[in-house]
């Protein structure tokens, strides 16, 4: 197996041949032998080898170490220099191009193979460790931007929060004013639709650089907040039940104000006398199913859905549409059904 491509520069002809034939037998493959650094520095890109085994003293005008200065600074090469010439000033010279080793004539064979393969093995060590330098430098990078991001998220959720309460606390201000009681329950309406939002926020958590929501668990507070918002606690009872459904901000969100204005409805018009609401989620084949029904005496005859209801069902009804699905209704004397099939949404899937 062939260990490298070396080139050698000696003005020598029979010496470069006598390394020629020392690396070959070591296994590696000699690219070229040039006599002069210019000739070197012409045809090296060409070449792309892997060491340079240089004499100091060449032909023309440039010495080798005049060489090894350039190469330096074009290309990563190791270059070894093999002279005859061991003076302070050629030492100091050469020494100023950090040569990979400095092998005196007259050398032994040996000499060579072991210098060149531990001129490879450094050099190889140093672009490991300047490949590590440079990838942990790159993950310092990303690891702070990221957290720069997920603070700037934090942020924008907290100050969220805060604007859904200041509106929530505005209306709820309001309301105390309003003598109308169907201007009341109207506002009061909005103002559980505001709070299902912020319950949203208030128990999302991050996962995966987004905000993630436990359905269910959402769910059970929604309903406990509503009836007791209604004052139904003592007559009205709600079970949850199905699969964990951990979805996405722009997923909860919609599904969220569905089912308060189902939960609403329920509490307002058929469970008057009190009754149950069992809310059921199930995940499959990539959708989720969300069934949602009461024991109230069913929706009226000369009401269906979402065209012939209130703005509640229209709202529903678009809210199911954004959600990649529809709602169907089954109603009978033992309660109504809605049932509702929908795509867990992603912003990036909007967008396009």
């Amino acid at each position: 197996m062939m260990r490298g491509r070396v080139v050698i520069v000696e003005d020598e002809e029979l010496v470069a041949q006598d390394i020629r034939y020392i690396l070959e037998d070591a296994g590696y493959e000699v690219a070229a032998i040039f006599h002069s650094a210019e000739d070197l520095l012409e045809s090296l890109e060409k070449l792309e080898p892997d060491s340079i085994i240089m004499d100091i003293m060449l032909e023309g005008e440039l010495d080798g170490i005049d060489a090894a200065r350039i190469i330096k600074k074009k290309m990563d090469i190791p270059v070894l220099y093999l002279t005859a010439y061991s003076s302070d000033e050629i030492v100091k010279r050469a020494r100023e191009t950090e040569p990979y080793a400095y092998i005196l004539k007259p050398f032994h064979e040996r000499d060579i193979r072991v210098n060149l393969e531990m001129a490879l093995y450094k050099h190889e060590a140093k672009k490991n460790r300047v490949k590590l330098v440079r990838e942990k430098a790159i993950n310092e990078y990303l690891k702070r931007s990221i957290e720069e991001k997920e603070q700037l998220l934090r942020e924008l959720h907290h100050r969220v929060k805060n604007n859904l309460q200041l509106i929530i606390s505005l209306l709820s201000l309001q309301i105390r004013y309003i003598e109308d009681p169907g201007v009341e329950e109207f506002f009061r309406d909005y103002v559980n639709q505001l709070r299902s939002i912020a319950m949203i926020h208030e128990r999302a958590y991050p996962s995966s650089g987004t905000y993630i929501i436990d359905f269910q668990e959402y769910v059970r507070s929604l309903s406990s907040h509503l009836i007791s918002a209604h004052g139904r606690a003592s007559d009205v009872r709600v079970t949850v039940s199905g699969d964990t459904a951990e979805l996405n901000m722009d997923t909860a969100v919609p599904l969220a104000l569905i089912t308060a204005e189902l939960i609403s409805n329920s509490l307002k018009h058929a469970l008057s006398g009190g009754g149950e609401i069992h809310i059921e989620i199930r995940r499959f084949n990539g959708r989720h199913r969300l069934v949602y029904r009461d024991s109230g005496p069913g929706l009226p005859e000369d009401v269906s859905f979402p065209e012939g209801g209130s703005f509640g069902f229209r709202m529903m009804d678009n809210l199911a549409g954004q959600l990649g699905g529809h709602i169907k209704v089954e109603s009978s004397d033992d309660g109504v059904v809605f049932i509702f099939e929908f795509f867990e949404q992603f912003y990036a899937d909007r967008i396009t």
